[in-house]
């Protein structure tokens, strides 16, 4: 006999009960309440991160735009804890003067989009190409601003 409940289903993650999970194929599956929480959770952080990372990526590619005048194109692409934002400049040399931009850059990534792990990285003129950042796995490198090539001449 199956049980009438008067109001939605509540899932605990300290409960060990069992549960009968039935997916659209009709394979019955049983998993503790802990885990089919755990497993909800998951799913509602999947959604929240591709909605972050939408943001995020509009969010960096604005910054860019209003400084153009510095940033020639930037990266993201998969780094050892998260994601590398690869700003890549106009000058030859590493710009001082631009770091204190990048790194409140970062922290304004930090605060606002937290389910995004990012690090933020200044690169001067040295990456044009996506295939020259990522030449194993170029269709791993997403460009949020410019086009992926490097211009004719220097600076």
């Amino acid at each position: 006999m199956a049980k009438i409940t008067s109001g939605p289903i509540r899932l605990s993650f300290e409960s060990k009960e069992q549960v009968v999970v039935v997916p659209e194929n009709k394979d019955l599956f049983v998993i503790t309440e802990n885990a089919a929480a755990q497993a909800c959770q998951q799913a509602q952080n999947g959604t929240q991160f591709g909605e972050q990372f939408s943001e995020f990526l509009g969010f960096i590619h604005s910054w860019c735009m209003k400084h153009s005048d510095r940033v020639r194109a930037c990266y993201v692409t998969v780094g050892d804890i998260g994601l590398n934002v690869l700003l890549c400049q106009h000058a030859e040399d590493f710009d001082f003067d631009f770091d204190d931009e990048v790194a409140e850059l970062d922290l304004a990534l930090f605060n606002q989009f937290p389910l995004v792990r990012a690090e933020v990285l200044q690169i001067p003129n040295q990456c044009g190409t996506t295939s020259e950042l990522s030449p194993e796995t170029p269709d791993e490198v997403l460009v949020v601003y410019g086009d992926g090539s490097r211009p004719s001449s220097s600076g």
